[in-house]
């Protein structure tokens, strides 16, 4: 797989990339509603890495659709035995996040920085 991919739509933009062995970032930036989750989906559903970190520092706008795209993501990660991160968007868009969200088993940081330094190594295969 390339080291990094990209998808774009005229409201969101989400990159893969694998930063070192065993670690994955996704990061999106936009409007994550249900014109553009599909977007997110493909990037999600590539080949997984042991820990997967979502970067929603850049997210403006986030719906519905995304909120469950997210769960689905979580939902897979907690049954492949994977971790997965989430770096919160921005005020007022990590209120609904914060609202909604109650997967525990998925970490939250503030920065893609402070997720980045919370996995240093690879982890597993």
């Amino acid at each position: 797989m390339p080291p990094s991919r990209r998808w774009s739509s005229p409201i969101l933009s989400v990159e893969r990339t694998r930063v070192r062995p065993g670690l994955l970032v996704i990061s999106a930036v936009g409007e994550i509603d249900a014109s553009s989750v599909r977007l997110l989906q493909r990037a999600t559903w590539g080949e997984p890495a042991p820990v997967t970190v979502l970067d929603l520092a850049g997210v403006t706008l986030l719906g519905a659709a995304g909120l469950r795209a997210l769960a689905v993501v979580a939902r897979r990660a907690h049954t492949e035995d994977r971790m997965l991160a989430l770096v919160s968007p921005p005020h007022p868009v990590s209120v609904v996040l914060l609202t909604f969200w109650n997967d525990r088993r998925v970490l939250l940081y503030s920065t893609l920085a402070e997720a980045l330094r919370a996995h240093p190594a690879a982890i597993g295969p």
